[in-house]
């Protein structure tokens, strides 16, 4: 039947026939998509088993946490008569080489990664043995070295090998899990270097000691490529923070501990400011969100040790759905209902069913509504849940596309940070947050359905700021959504305190060079204002912008309120790990100035601060062009402590402590030549004459 699916492993999903494709194109799209992923894709999905086994077994054994970098995993810890005789014997490493620091005498792998064949990062990180943070690894020496192992202890020369891991700070940070002649289960509890050692005895009568150095580091992975129970742990922190008090939680979990209401707060304050957006439409966007990502990574891992925040991959979902919505990602055990069918376009099924929106809270500085909820003060929804709406106006999507394929590859081919940093703040992201937040008006006069993108709600917020449209400060519980609303009051309007027309107040205000809207008025607003005359149609068209209208909160400040929001960022975050690591590797070029190219043709990106200060009343701001605080290389961005040693970040210290190669970066990526969609046609924009790595 049309429209019902299937959920399977990432990429593979079965969808419904498209009312535009043939029977013939959708079975060609499947196995073509389908190959790919075969050659590609974990499947992983139902990797639970062992894992769980493996840890129950150890804390039914109790296992303990190696204390020091001197005491064994194994038994062998039991036959002091062993130990001594390694110690203290000497001799030519029969090896071949250098056995002191030979990490490839050693094989590190997870469950993730003996399912897919891929080792954690694909080879791109510099790192010879990257493992990931309260899994249990499997540390095992190589075949070569086995075979020359004498494990028989009943002859003089034999020996059970004796491991050694020791943490970062030198004194563990590890449990053992379980040991054989030649490997060991280790879990690692600590971020960053391990170093790693056994002592064999060989067929050849000599004892020799082999070691390496192992990182550990969370791994973030594509969420649908997630063990069922790593996921479902996943969802249950993440409600945790939505349904725990700031205060709550940090009496529980511990000073890492953020509420949604925190983490929202925070976002509005740096976004939704009068002045101008602190955290996006230029340089900073990239560092703000990757470490407001990072901090709520942190916030999971306070209630559960295991937890990362999941990526999502939609240029996949671009490619395989005609229709975005029926994406797994929108399960209603997941993220749930992408288009709510009710009429206030709440989230009204799964976990996230009427999760609601904080209200009124004593003592916040943080923006709110008119009602007190917690959504920019232009957003005058009453309705007190997330929402989430498909249509942009009268417009399906707001006329977007999912970002995909083609659109990184033109991304990646961009040689200048300033550039690729403009393509992720729009092009590459910015549309998922459209379509999943919507916009719908409160004025039923008109039918807009052509929305050049979602201009209407960026005009308005750029008036808001320059202090042509004004908002209720309070509104009622009861007072209904006609009467708070926002206005452009005669006060403030120039078309009647200096006379302008009503072109001459779109070109005033800036609007006319910032989107389509207006410089082809005949196109855009004829049939949705029911005109025919210039000057009519843009008197209504601004009356429209004055009343703002209501968005989900995916297209508002308030977008962390949606659960889905969290996994958007990291696509971005391994998107510009690659390309900085294939930049040290010499295979594509990257100029990392600190900068951003403005594009000055979207509403969104103005580059303009408004001065408040000392405007009282219907007074105006000054409005000039230039940069906003927060998005110049020194300027202090709003986290700290990430590495517990109260350190802070300007812009350019925090895009260095997330290099790819920095040692104190507390995550590392699954893959990075995974992307399903693409290779499914072909497209590869991170290959190179030397693919050898992967």
């Amino acid at each position: 039947a049309s429209g019902r699916m299937a959920y399977g492993t990432y990429g593979t999903v079965q969808h419904g026939r498209s009312e535009r494709d043939t029977e013939a194109v959708q079975r060609e799209r499947k196995i073509v998509y389908g190959l790919a992923v075969a050659a590609l894709v974990f499947g992983v999905v139902g990797i639970t088993v062992q894992a769980q086994h493996a840890q129950r077994e150890a804390e039914a054994q109790g296992l303990a946490t190696i204390p020091t970098s001197g005491d064994e995993i194994d038994q062998a810890a039991t036959n002091p008569a062993t130990v001594q005789a390694i110690k203290s014997t000497k001799g030519t490493s029969v090896f071949g080489a250098e056995s002191d620091g030979a990490d490839a005498f050693f094989h590190i792998s997870g469950e993730y990664e003996r399912q897919s064949g891929k080792q954690i990062g694909e080879g791109f990180y510099r790192y010879q043995h990257i493992a990931q943070m309260h899994k249990p690894t499997t540390i095992k020496l190589i075949d070569t070295v086995s075979e020359l192992l004498n494990t028989d202890t009943a002859d003089e020369n034999g020996c059970t090998p004796t491991w050694t891991v020791s943490g970062p700070d030198g004194i563990g940070g590890t449990t053992s899990m379980d040991v054989t002649a030649d490997s060991a289960v280790v879990m690692f509890k600590q971020v960053g270097w391990h170093k790693l050692k056994v002592s064999v005895c060989t067929t050849a009568g000599t004892t020799e000691t082999l070691s390496t150095t192992v990182m550990s580091r969370y791994v973030r992975r594509e969420i649908r490529t997630l063990a069922d129970s790593d996921r479902e742990d996943f969802f249950n922190a993440l409600q945790t923070v939505y349904k725990v008090s700031q205060t709550d939680g940090e009496a529980i979990y511990g000073s890492k501990f953020r509420s949604i209401e925190t983490l929202v707060a925070k976002h509005l304050k740096g976004a939704a400011s009068k002045e101008c957006d602190h955290w996006h439409d230029d340089a900073g966007i990239m560092t703000h969100h990757i470490a407001f990502t990072l901090e709520m990574e942190q916030a999971l891992q306070s209630i559960n040790p295991s937890a990362a925040i999941p990526y999502w991959d939609y240029t996949s979902d671009a490619y395989i759905y005609n229709d975005w919505k029926h994406s797994e990602i929108f399960r209603d055990d997941w993220f749930g209902v992408a288009n709510p069918g009710n009429d206030d376009h709440v989230i009204d099924r799964g976990i996230w069913a009427y999760t609601e929106v904080a209200k009124n809270r004593a003592g916040s500085d943080s923006p709110r509504n008119p009602y007190g909820l917690l959504r920019s003060p232009w957003n005058t929804n009453p309705v007190a849940y997330i929402t989430r709406h498909n249509y942009v106006l009268g417009q399906k999507d707001g006329g977007w596309t999912m970002p995909d394929c083609s659109d990184f590859e033109t991304g990646f081919d961009q040689t200048k940070l300033s550039m690729i940093t403009n393509k992720l703040n729009g092009q590459l992201h910015g549309p998922v947050h459209i379509m999943i937040g919507g916009h719908w008006s409160i004025n039923d006069d008109y039918n807009v359905t052509k929305v050049d993108g979602g201009a209407y709600l960026l005009c308005s917020k750029y008036l808001w700021r320059q202090g042509y449209v004004r908002c209720p400060e309070s509104c009622s519980a009861d007072t209904p959504t006609r009467y708070c609303t926002c206005s452009i009051p005669a006060a403030v309007d120039p078309r009647v305190t200096k006379g302008m027309t009503n072109k001459q107040f779109i070109e005033h205000t800036g609007l006319y060079n910032l989107t389509n809207l207006f410089s082809a008025w005949h196109s855009f607003l004829s049939d949705g204002f029911d005109c025919t005359d210039e000057e009519v149609c843009l008197g209504r068209a601004i009356d429209f912008l004055g009343h703002v209208g209501h968005a989900g909160e995916m297209f508002t400040s308030a977008a962390p309120y949606d659960p889905v929001f969290w996994p958007i960022h990291g696509l971005a975050d391994r998107f510009l790990q690659l390309k900085r690591m294939m930049a040290d590797d010499g295979t594509t070029t990257f100029d990392e100035t600190w900068g951003y190219v403005h594009s000055g043709n979207t509403p969104s990106d103005t580059n303009h601060v408004c001065d408040w200060s000392g405007v009282e009343g219907m007074q105006l701001p000054t409005c000039t062009e230039g940069s906003c605080s927060g998005h110049k290389s020194n300027d202090i961005i709003p986290w700290s402590n990430f590495q517990n040693k109260n350190e802070t970040y300007t812009n350019v210290e925090f895009y260095d402590f997330v290099s790819p190669n920095s040692d104190s970066l507390p995550y590392v990526y699954d893959t990075f030549t995974v992307w399903p969609g693409c290779s499914a046609q072909g497209i590869d924009f991170w290959s190179t004459d030397d693919d050898s790595r992967r």
